[in-house]
């Protein structure tokens, strides 16, 4: 069984062997693993219902996390998907609100699947959920998604490290989106081709994306990323089954974005020293939220109305 050491490994592979991204991926799982192919699916199955259950209660909850800065609009974008004025469609709304509302309960530590961590969750089950509740899909589908998504993810994470602090949010939601919208392609039946373009698609339209936590919460501006990054990735899944290709290879888009995250200043991934996190406004918030406070003063300052 093939390590997939590199995209073009697993094209190949599914070329050879006339399979899916999502059939290679669970045979390579079930290689290396030692688990079976029922177990390994259950455990799919289960990560697959925490996103569905996540966004499930992100959408109708408007409770602020601790700081403040996160909470209430995932709700509202809901309530406004059928305004006359709403530029998006239905299915893009959600995926709005999905990704929203996944990083507000992280934010107000509640259970998330991190994917391919806490700060990018929002945009695999942003696209993927959204997606099964707009055009009714089966779930089985939805599932092939996202086991597609996962190989994504743990093929690129062999280039780069998938963390804020080593090569800015590229790294996190960047390869996210990518993950999300090579899944879409799967859960659509899609050839590995056009799995792997739209991943290629998605990621370098998010190279260079910096990572600016105000006050070094993963809140602002990382809510409102995952919020977008959903609908990026469905884009960049269309034009994909649409037949529009990466000219540059997956594997070369992949080692680009961790040469960029080696280039970028220190400042810019995940220190809070730079982008939105030194912006006048977020200074003021961040010396307010660090002053000593008392458990009862937090609690006031952050109780309903």
């Amino acid at each position: 069984m093939s390590n997939f050491n590199s995209f073009q490994e697993l094209l190949d592979y599914c070329r050879q062997h006339q399979c899916s991204v999502s059939e290679a991926a669970l045979r390579y799982e079930e290689a290396y693993s030692g688990k079976s192919r029922e177990e390994i699916l259950a455990g799919m199955r289960r990560i697959l219902q925490q996103m569905r259950d996540t966004v499930a209660s992100g959408v109708v909850s408007d409770e602020k996390s601790m700081s403040g800065l996160s909470g209430g609009d995932a709700k509202r974008v809901m309530a406004f998907m059928n305004q006359p004025n709403c530029f998006l469609s239905p299915m893009e709304m959600k995926m709005i609100a999905y990704g929203l509302a996944t990083l507000e309960e992280n934010a107000r530590m509640k259970r998330i699947a991190a994917c391919p961590t806490a700060g990018g969750s929002g945009s695999v089950p942003a696209a993927l959920v959204a997606v099964e509740h707009e055009k009714n899909v089966n779930p089985e589908q939805t599932l092939k998604g996202l086991i597609a998504a996962g190989l994504i993810g743990e093929i690129t994470s062999r280039r780069m490290f998938l963390s804020g602090s080593a090569a800015g949010c590229q790294a996190e939601v960047g390869v996210a989106s990518g993950m999300a919208a090579g899944g879409l392609v799967e859960m659509m039946g899609g050839t590995a081709e056009q799995v792997i373009n739209a991943s290629a698609i998605s990621m370098q339209n998010l190279m260079g994306l910096v990572c600016d936590p105000v006050a070094g919460l993963v809140e602002v501006p990382c809510v409102v990323r995952n919020g977008l990054s959903g609908v990026q990735a469905a884009a960049s899944a269309t034009m994909a089954l649409a037949g529009v290709q990466s000219f540059i290879p997956m594997d070369e888009v992949v080692e680009a974005m961790a040469a960029v995250g080696k280039l970028m200043h220190p400042s810019l991934k995940e220190t809070a020293e730079g982008g939105l996190a030194q912006t006048p406004t977020a200074k003021v918030f961040t010396e307010r939220f660090k002053a000593p406070k008392t458990v009862a003063e937090i609690v006031s300052e952050n109780a309903p109305d």
